[in-house]
Order: structure tokens, then sequence, then C-alpha cells
């Protein structure tokens, strides 16, 4: 298969920008909300809650005091003699001006609870840290945003609350989904590596923490794994050669069960390491098109192997995306029972993998004409002129959360410029951060989206 680059493409690239500095997020807490709640418990109901918890799901999720109907008020509760100090990281949220409405206020026997009044479909992970040594705690001490976020995300999964998620590095996260949030009935539980370790987007990091912290927590399940080493089970290993660099470059191919005896349209998924292992995309797929809400579809997920490496090929016009139109395509189309159609061919990816998505459609349409980009990072680049260049049809659909408005903004600027022009484009925005949480069930809706009707 011959692909053309548009002239636009051609020769010189948009020079990348600068990171945008990212706002502190909104929160609005209650402080003293669940201590009000504990005074009014007799003696028994407190040494009941304090042995078992009571009967309730951990968050409590109640009606917002202030009479919202789109907030709720979610406490978070902790209990640890031993803490001075207590922490929520959901993600977005944690900045060195949002630190103190992070903390957990303390409360008799080692109970400790936060409140914070939320919109009512807000998704995200969180994790909660423990600080037991002297003050001040790492996180209050550190000078810059990161390492704020690293300090406060040093802790582990919420033992209370059994839904778990995970994230680029396939450390263990708590999920939290309030009550308007879409319906995620065909959603399959990840599968969270052992380890625990903080993590910022794809980056993994342990940092050295002064002072004394309980960096996990115990008793915390897990999800059977499926992985051994890069077999994932339900998944095709495959290595195609990238031709330019030599190297062979592994991704995990997902075969529908059934497939109607026709061509189906197929997925190319950035991160697949995080989507195989991970986050248990099999069979979130296997249940989506069983329960309809996706039709038979094959799906490559490419493996973007190490931070340096994704950082070097997904961040930019050039590496991830000519491997996929010189190399991987091919392949594919003619190994699978796949559609030759460009625009059933969707590009999709988180981050960079959203950028990576984007430009794939702007250097070579004639090879996949539909994106689906989650949170892409055009803070780095203005894709619109090089997308506006495009002759051939094209599909746009672009996911945002509200609380990374570095990615937000422009994303929804982009959506408009490409509709006035007369771009198929449409864009989300999602009541959440930078967030593995909401990326699965949205790449879901994307897809049902663009497939819907076959």
């Amino acid at each position: 298969m011959t692909t053309r680059i548009p002239a636009a493409a051609e020769g010189s690239f948009p020079l990348p920008r600068d990171p945008v500095p990212q706002p502190a997020p909104a929160l609005s807490t209650l402080p003293g909300h669940f201590r009000a709640h504990w005074q009014t418990l007799s003696v028994p109901e407190r040494a009941q809650l304090l042995a078992g918890w009571d009967t309730r799901e951990l968050p409590l999720i109640e009606e917002d005091p202030q009479g919202d109907p789109a907030v709720r008020a979610v406490t978070f509760l902790y209990r640890n003699p031993l803490a001075t100090a207590v922490i929520l990281s959901a993600n977005a949220m944690v900045h060195p001006d949002t630190v103190s409405a992070c903390e957990f206020e303390a409360l008799p026997d080692g109970l400790w609870a936060l409140t914070w009044r939320m919109p009512a479909d807000w998704e995200s992970s969180y994790r909660i840290t423990v600080h037991t040594g002297a003050p001040p705690a790492p996180w209050q001490s550190a000078d810059d945003r990161r390492a704020v976020r690293l300090a406060a995300d040093a802790g582990g999964p919420d033992p209370r609350n059994p839904a778990l998620g995970t994230g680029m590095a396939g450390a263990p996260t708590s999920v939290l989904r309030l009550p308007d949030a879409p319906s995620t009935g065909w959603l399959a539980t990840p599968t969270p590596a052992a380890e625990s370790g903080a993590s910022i987007m794809g980056e993994p990091a342990r940092p050295r923490l002064s002072g004394r912290r309980n960096a996990g927590v115990p008793g915390v399940p897990t999800a059977p794994r499926q992985v051994l080493g890069n077999f994932v089970r339900g998944l095709e290993l495959r290595q195609v050669r990238d031709r330019q660099s030599g190297q062979l470059r592994t991704l995990w191919l997902y075969r529908p069960r059934v497939s109607g005896g026709r061509r189906t349209p197929l997925v190319l998924l950035h991160d697949g390491q995080v989507w195989a292992k991970y986050q248990n995309l099999p069979a979130t797929l296997d249940r989506a098109i069983a329960d309809g809400v996706l039709p038979p579809i094959h799906v490559a997920m490419i493996d973007s192997v190490d931070v340096p490496t994704r950082s070097r090929e997904l961040s930019g016009p050039k590496g991830g995306v000519d491997f996929v139109a010189r190399d991987l395509l091919p392949e594919l189309r003619q190994a699978l029972p796949v559609t030759q159609d460009p625009l059933q061919t969707v590009v999709s990816g988180a981050s960079y993998g959203g950028l990576a998505a984007l430009w794939q459609l702007a250097r070579y349409p004639q090879a996949a004409g539909t994106a689906l980009a989650q949170s892409p990072s055009l803070w780095r680049y203005d894709l619109a002129e090089p997308l506006l260049a495009v002759q051939e049809p094209l599909r746009v659909r672009i996911q945002a959360g509200r609380y990374e408005p570095s990615i937000h903004e422009p994303a929804g600027r982009l959506n408009t410029v490409l509709a006035g022009s007369g771009v198929d484009t449409a864009f989300r925005s999602i009541t959440g951060g930078h967030d593995w949480a909401w990326w699965h069930p949205w790449l879901i809706r994307g897809l049902s989206d663009l497939f819907s009707g076959q």
C-alpha cells in the first residue's frame, strides 16, 4: 500500500511549544463535615464504625448540603492511629496551591476524614498517602509541583474501596465514579501490577521522602493476573519490523470471537502494553461486543516500549506515525479480515498517544482517516493547519478532562476550528483529569459512537 503525505505536511512541521503551566483545579471542601456526623454517634456506633466501618460503602456519597442537584458531597475515611498526616491524591487535584484542601482532618481514635463537593459525574482514580513521622509531611515540604504530586501519590489504594484501577506503570489505584457518570456495565476489572510506587502519567517514580511513611496499604485485593511476560491471555503477540530503524516492534492483537463473516473495522491503540497487561481491555471488548455496544472489531495494541521511546515516538509528527502507515497497517490489512476503508480505521491513544493519533490523520489520511484522541497533548502543537490541509474525508473525535486545562482548552479550540471548516469532528468534555479511570470506559463509548449502526 502506498500513501501520500499531504503537501502541507511535507518539509517543515509546526514547532513544538513549551508546556503550558497548569493552574490548580478548584476544590470546594467541607471542613468538619464528617466530624459533625461523628459527634452525633453513640459510643457503640462509634465502636462499630471503627471496628468494621459499619455497613456503608466508602467513600461516602451524599446529596449536596448546599442543595445543588449537580453536586455530591464525597467523604473519604481512613484509619491509622500512628498517622500524623494523611493526604488524598486524586487525579489532577494535588498541586502546591491545593495541598491543604487535599489533607484529611484528624478525628478521635486514629480516624481521618476529608469531604469534597464534586460534580455528580466525576470519574477519578485516587490513592491515600500516610505520614507517620514528625512534621512536616513530604508533600508539605516539597518545593515544586512535581515533587508535591509524587510525594502525595506515594501511598496506595483505599483499603475500604473495592473498585481498583491502574495507571501507566501498572501501579494499583482506587477508582471512584459518582452516580451521574455513565454506566460501565461492560467494563472489565483492571489487573494492576503488585508494586505501589508513585507514578506521574508514564513515568514511574519512587521518590526519597523525608520522615517515615506508610507507603502501601495492606490487604488490598487485586484481580487475577492474566499476564506472563509479554503474553496476555486472549491476545495474539505479534512483532512487526520497523523498516526505518530495523527494530522489531511489539503489539498485542485482539481478534473478535465472532466477526459475522465480513471485514471488520480496525482500531490501532498506542500504549498497547497498558491496555493489554493492566487495563484488561480484551475482557472489556468481549463484553462490549457481546452486549451490542460495539460491533466485532480487530484491535492492535502497540507497545510504546519505555518512557524515553514513548516521548520520542509519540510526541511529534514522525516516528510512531511513520511506522503505523508505512509498516504496520499494510501488514495488518494483509493478515487480517479488516476493512481497507480509512474512515473505518481508527487510531487512538491518550496524552502523547492522542497527539500521535491526530498527527496520523494529518500526515497519512489515505492510511487511516479516523482519530479518537483522548487528552491529546495539544499544548505541544497546534494541529489545526495540518489537519485542515488534508483533502481526504476525516473523522476527528477528541475527549479531554475538565481538570486538565492545558489540554481541555486547546482541544475545544481545535474542535471549533475544524467544525467551522466542515470537518466531521466532535469534542467531549469529561469530568475528570489526565486519568486512565475515564480513558478506558470513554474509549469504548467513543468507538461505539463511531461504529453505531454497523
